[in-house]
């Protein structure tokens, strides 16, 4: 009941959200768009200003859309509403000339509304476009901006060493300290080396605790390794160091752009960070690492790459800021700044080669490799050229690049080894995870590949996005895919939203995985309970889980924008076909619903078909599925079922009849025969004996033309096991002949040969 008022209160929350969002004051939206249209006339704009601009437009935008989305099928009702009533004469009755004035005033109202909506729509996608515009003009610009190149940096090198002191000892967090910023810095640092201590006293110990003690300990010497850096040692100094840099900040209103000294306090825990990261980038928990020699020398080598390349990130962390490359120390200090951004795209290149060779096998991707050598080569020149800003922008760019491509591989690895181990796993929460979702070992993975295909996209389309973040740097791509994604994509007379289409993905692969638990949850607590017959069980779990399915799927298909009731008119052409093409389908299917229903057959008993003979193993609405005696899986349609011979050995009880066919020699004593027949019989435990059925009986036949022929007819309690009981009977019949002399023959021919030769004519 709190799931239906839930789900009940959202729905009203969304259908109110669209009428409010639908009731937009058309009137003040476009006067704010004329002022939007001034600010882009201004000499003096900057990219904050053009992107605030846009962002206002986009939600101007928005709202117009879903006014125009919400007020134009009311307007078409209404249209169609006034051309019936235009049909109708006033004469006939006064209240249908009344009713037209209505709907004429109700149509001209919302027709104006209507327009004054879609010319909303109009005049914000300019300005979009505008803004975006000159958001490319002001991005290529900047970029092109040229400084001081690398002659030019080592001509003005003597300047920039008389600037260095100032820059480093004048630095405001000295000039400003006081008593009380040296009191409140002991304070702080004694309160970080503290609690360091305490952290990484129960960092420790942790290991040692009741839910640690269960797990192997190579892995826990593995998350040691890993989380080194906040261990009972290091972890005084990085949070003493911390509470400095904080003292600092807190008593002097000091960020850490402002001050080298402040960085320099922050650097420690900076680098535990990266460090951790590139233990983890190189490590045991890495998703490359193997047993191999070759392997670990490569994340090894990897290791070092990193280590440098961070060294170099904190350098330049400390002496130009958060902004670092942008800053106006690195203007400054055009030499340093050349030498620094130098080291860095050398570290760099080592750090591209290693990890493509260790998480690319067999050298694939090279166009990826080449590309990433093409961006540190552009860098590079770009730099010594004097073309800061652009060097700045691929740098950043190849470097959030570079680890955003190794967290997708990572999380790509982690659905891949998460599918293996659930399908796999011997642990208890393995076997849990299988059982709740109805899997068995080592067969559940093709089941598990739907999850794993939802979130492998997932992972991807996160991915993709922040790569057009990282190298748009005006940001209009990204508000223009965000605008298409939310506001949709004209097609003809119809609007593709992409968003919609996504969410009812999202809600049919829920509602289709409720719909297998449900199935599931109400055979194990209800059906088991209320009958024990298994096929009445799968008939009812087959029409639940269709019916969840076509519930899903008609959700779904609605929350992503299609309208239902054109459903009908697609299933009436699809009927078309059904009578021609699809038939035989649709004999299936029916045959399907038949057999669920009637249940001449379910799952279990033991059939003859034609010329297959087996187990059946599963009803479903197309075909269904048996088990032969060679453990051969066969398909047989359900209209064959239905409209064939079909032998159902255990229908109504498992008992059956086998026929033993034997003859005996002439002259032998058929009374005692008989009585070995039916003694062999009596004397099997799956032969019924007791008066629950007809019980063995031995017949005379008749005279055959080397044997006496006789029947021995039993009645056996598992007709499946008729095999095995036949060939027992046979030994037992056997032995007790050969122990009585009772011979049984076989056929026997005279052949004679005459002689046609001439001496025999002769001598006839």
């Amino acid at each position: 009941m709190k799931f239906k008022f839930a789900l009940g209160s959202l729905l009203i929350l969304m259908s109110m959200s669209s009428i409010v969002n639908a009731q937009i004051d058309a009137n003040k939206a476009i006067s704010e768009l004329s002022v939007l249209q001034e600010s882009l006339n201004q000499s003096d704009i900057n990219e904050r200003m053009l992107k605030d601009t846009r962002e206002k437009a986009i939600n101007i935008r928005t709202d117009a859309l879903s006014c125009v989305n919400q007020i134009e099928p009311q307007v078409e009702t209404l249209k169609l509403e006034v051309e019936a009533l235009e049909q109708i004469s006033p004469d006939v009755d006064i209240q249908i000339y009344e009713r037209l004035s209505e709907s004429r005033g109700q149509l001209s109202a919302e027709d104006a509304k209507l327009k004054n909506c879609s010319l909303t729509v109009v005049r914000s996608s300019r300005i979009i476009d505008l803004s975006n515009q000159l958001l490319n003009e002001l991005t290529t610009e900047l970029l092109s901006e040229k400084n001081e190149d690398i002659f030019d940096a080592i001509a003005t090198l003597p300047a920039q060493l008389k600037q260095l002191p100032d820059l480093f000892f004048n630095d405001t967090v000295i000039q400003r300290i006081t008593n009380e910023t040296l009191f409140l810095l002991i304070l702080f640092l004694i309160l970080g080396f503290s609690f360091g201590y305490f952290f990484g006293d129960q960092i420790k110990r942790i290991q040692y605790s009741d839910p640690f003690k269960s797990i192997d300990r190579s892995i826990i010497l593995k998350l040691r390794a890993l989380f080194k850096p906040f261990g009972r040692v290091q972890s005084p100094i990085l949070f003493g160091s911390l509470g400095i840099s904080a003292a600092i900040a807190l008593s002097l209103s000091i960020s850490p752009s402002d001050s080298w000294i402040i960085r320099l306090g922050l650097s420690p825990f900076l680098a535990s960070i990266l460090y951790l990261l590139i233990n983890w980038i190189t490590g045991p928990f890495s998703p490359a690492d193997t047993d191999e020699k070759s392997v670990s020398d490569a994340a090894r080598n990897l290791k070092q790459r990193l280590n440098f390349l961070s060294l170099i990130l904190i350098i330049t962390y400390i002496v130009f800021g958060p902004e670092w490359l942008g800053s106006e120390l690195a203007s400054d200090q055009s030499l340093m700044r050349i030498t620094l951004v130098s080291l860095m795209i050398f570290a760099l290149i080592p750090v591209l080669n290693k990890s493509t060779s260790l998480f690319m096998e067999d050298g694939q991707y090279g166009v990826i490799r080449f590309m990433g050598y093409s961006a540190l080569a552009l860098s590079f020149i770009s730099e010594l050229s004097g073309f800061h800003n652009l060097s700045s922008f691929v740098l950043n760019g190849f470097i959030l690049t570079l680890f955003s491509t190794y967290f997708l591989w990572s999380l790509l690895a982690l659905t891949e080894n998460t599918v293996k181990w659930i399908n796999g796993s011997t642990n208890l929460v393995g076997i849990r995870i299988r059982s709740a979702m109805d899997l068995t070992r080592d067969a559940g993975k093709s089941k598990l590949a739907i999850y794993q295909l939802f979130f492998d996209a997932s992972f991807w389309i996160i991915y993709l996005s922040i790569l057009i973040r990282v190298w748009d740097p005006t940001g209009t791509l990204v508000e223009t895919l965000s605008s298409y994604a939310t506001d949709g994509i004209p097609m003809g007379d119809i609007r593709v939203i992409p968003t919609n289409i996504l969410a009812g993905i999202i809600a049919f692969t829920i509602l289709a995985g409720l719909t297998g638990w449900v199935k599931r949850w109400i055979d194990k607590r209800w059906l088991r309970q209320i009958t024990p017959d298994r096929g009445a069980r799968d008939a009812l779990v087959t029409v639940v889980g269709y019916t969840g399915f076509s519930i899903s799927a008609l959700v779904g298909l609605s929350i992503s924008g299609v309208n239902i009731t054109g459903i009908a008119v697609v299933a009436g052409a699809l009927s078309v076909g059904i009578g021609f093409g699809l038939q035989a389908i649709a004999n299936n299917f029916v045959s399907g619903i038949i057999l669920l229903f009637e249940r001449p057959i379910k799952a279990g008993d033991f059939v003859s078909v034609g010329d297959v003979e087996g187990f059946v193993r599963k009803i479903s609405i197309r075909a269904t599925e048996i088990e032969t005696l060679d453990n051969q899986d066969m398909l047989i349609p359900n209209s064959e079922l239905i409209s064939g011979r079909v032998t159902n050995w255990v229908l109504h009880n498992p008992y059956g009849r086998l026929i033993v066919k034997i003859g005996v020699a002439y002259g032998s004593d058929i009374e005692k025969v008989a009585a070995i027949l039916e003694d062999s019989a009596n004397q099997h435990e799956q032969v019924i004996s007791d008066g629950r059925a007809s019980p063995p009986k031995a017949l005379f036949m008749g005279f055959g033309d080397s044997s006496l022929d006789f029947e021995l007819r039993v009645r056996i309690t598992d007709i499946k096991r008729r095999y095995d009981v036949l060939s027992d009977l046979n030994f037992s019949i056997n032995q007790r002949f050969a122990s009585e002399n009772i011979v049984i023959p076989f056929p026997q021919r005279d052949l004679h040969i005459r002689d046609w030769s001439e001496e025999n004519k002769k001598k006839k």
